[in-house]
């Protein structure tokens, strides 16, 4: 994924009508709203990506009452995608000849990925207290008193993610790469819908001639069983479809990527149940293409992401991204969270969000 804040270049400026103190400014393939010749074609500054959230620092105290998220915002009718900052104005020294153009900057200002609550497997680090008096005092020992003092012995809910194994699944948004728009320009993609759920990753293998599952949410891998991931895994008999791919691959060494939808994330398709919907399958450590993917999860019944169509990328950025200005396949009442794009020829991938979906989103 790309950086969330970074130094970039203003490529282009447009008046907004019927506003006299505002503008719209162009960096990357991002439009941001801005005050008025605060900035100039060609000038450097500090953008921040939406889907972001700033520290709790004095230069963003005006973002306190938005909770310091960044997000998609309407202003004069015009989208307004990110934000913009001057570079003295938040990188607080006098060697600005350092910033260069693309340099990432996120660590530095501490801006981080906004996660939804119900996206959060730390909600589980600490179990629910018990109703009853006595397992109440249990709790109430172990948690307030021997895990204090001894830390070593709370037990291990979750890791950080095998990365070691398979990359952590985040498509880059176009806007972040508008150039890939030519150099991919004629090359066929498979283009299926996004969904609004929490992305899931299971790894299958051997110990001991017993089959073995490892969890992970998008960020972790989870260790116990009390959690939504764990229990969307066993409720929709996930282990048969996991088998079907270790008989036809004759291979132990089976790993699947998807999103686990339903109540996570409010139910956006409006199911009801649970379930989990693949969009990559690993065999032996590789990634395989998306029509082989779809091949072989049609003749096996395993239930993908759907498909919107297969599409020759001949588009320019206005054009893709209304292309996902589309409803939900799953539930028709609302607009689709957007649609990602998987090359055919070599599997590089890239996601266009619909605007409608992230003004929408609360």
């Amino acid at each position: 994924m790309s950086n969330l804040a970074s130094i970039q270049k203003i490529l282009w400026k447009k008046e907004i009508r019927g506003a006299d103190n505002i503008e719209l400014v162009g960096v990357l393939g991002w439009q941001v709203v801005t005050k008025k010749n605060q900035f100039q074609i060609g000038d450097l500054c500090v953008y921040i990506q939406i889907d972001t959230v700033v520290p709790d620092k004095p230069e963003f105290q005006f973002l306190k009452e938005r909770n310091f998220r960044i997000r998609t915002i309407k202003l004069k009718k015009e989208l307004s995608q990110g934000i913009l900052f001057k570079i003295e104005e938040v990188l607080h020294t006098i060697d600005y000849g350092k910033f260069k153009e693309g340099k990432d900057v996120t660590t530095i200002l501490e801006i981080k990925k906004y996660e939804k609550p119900d996206n959060n497997p730390i909600k589980y680090e600490k179990s629910k207290m018990p109703k009853i008096w006595y397992k109440k005092w249990i709790y109430l020992l172990k948690y307030n008193i021997l895990y204090k003092a001894f830390p070593y012995l709370r037990p291990k809910t979750r890791s950080p993610f095998p990365t070691n194994l398979v990359s952590i699944t985040d498509e880059e948004r176009i806007q972040n790469i508008p150039e890939i728009l030519k150099k991919y320009q004629g090359k066929e993609f498979i283009v299926s819908y996004k969904l609004d759920g929490s992305s899931i990753t299971i790894i299958h293998n051997k110990v001991l001639g017993k089959s073995r599952y490892r969890i992970c949410s998008r960020r972790f891998e989870l260790h116990d069983t009390k959690n939504d991931w764990y229990k969307v895994f066993k409720e929709t008999n996930f282990e048969n479809h996991i088998v079907k791919l270790v008989n036809y691959y004759k291979t132990n060494d089976i790993i699947i990527q998807g999103e686990a939808i339903g109540k996570f994330n409010g139910n956006y398709h409006n199911l009801q149940r649970d379930d989990i919907r693949i969009f990559n399958i690993y065999v032996n450590g590789i990634k395989l293409k998306q029509n082989e993917i779809l091949d072989v999860c049609k003749q096996w019944n395993i239930p993908v992401c759907p498909l919107y169509k297969k599409i020759i990328l001949n588009y320019s950025l206005e054009e893709i991204l209304k292309i996902s200005d589309i409803p939900d396949i799953l539930n028709p009442k609302v607009p689709v969270e957007g649609l990602v794009w998987r090359c055919i020829e070599d599997n590089f991938s890239f996601k266009v969000i619909n605007n409608k979906y992230l003004l929408k989103e609360k």
